[in-house]
């Protein structure tokens, strides 16, 4: 379903995957300068696996370019956006959404958080793992655009529980498609079915 929300003045687009009233994820996008978008073929993939498992999926467009800082904003907004109509939310980005994910998880309440092919830095923002939620990082061997050593640093520096899964393969997991993005797209959905409440009640 597609659907909008109001983040800093501008109107953004979202689809909107499933009608799951008790958990969603919202999934942050690739850089938006190198085509990055809600309909990103990757978080499409992932969005319809978590739909399939009663779990709505809200992947969104960021507003003008902010370099990282503003698609923060917009990741907060498109969080509050999920939480008026479930309860437990997670969060998921994609490369330069990874890493503006990762920011916004240290602003907003979130159930658990996967980032895929996490930098350590673009531009001026830096990777910040340190909150507490359930983590599942997910990210290639041979990745040239983020260094298997630059993940390795970055995931043992996380804080709180914590798991990964490393893939044969580079940072668009392209090379053996559909079966990559669907190894990646199974992991996530058994993460994200474990750590979000599936009971409305739950006061968290």
């Amino acid at each position: 379903m597609q659907t909008y929300f109001n983040s800093k003045g501008e109107m953004l687009s979202a689809t909107l995957y499933g009608t799951s009233s008790a958990s969603g994820v919202v999934l942050c996008p690739p850089h938006p300068l190198y085509g990055g978008s809600q309909n990103d073929t990757r978080l499409v993939r992932i969005a319809r696996e978590l739909t399939s498992h009663n779990i709505s999926a809200l992947c969104f467009d960021y507003g003008s370019y902010g370099k990282g800082v503003e698609e923060v904003q917009n990741t907060l907004d498109a969080i509050a956006f999920l939480q008026k109509s479930v309860p437990s939310v997670g969060l998921l980005g994609y490369s330069f959404g990874a890493v503006v994910a990762s920011n916004a998880a240290t602003h907003a309440r979130i159930d658990g958080f996967v980032a895929i092919s996490i930098l350590k830095r673009v531009d001026g923002l830096l990777a910040k793992l340190e909150f507490t939620s359930p983590k599942l990082l997910v990210h290639g061997k041979r990745d040239t655009v983020a260094p298997y050593t630059d993940f390795e640093s970055l995931y043992n520096e996380a804080k709180g529980s914590k798991e990964k899964l490393v893939l044969d393969t580079d940072h668009f997991y392209m090379g053996d498609f559909p079966a990559e993005v669907a190894a990646v797209a199974e992991a996530v959905c058994k993460f994200f079915k474990r750590v979000l409440s599936n009971d409305s009640t739950d006061p968290r």
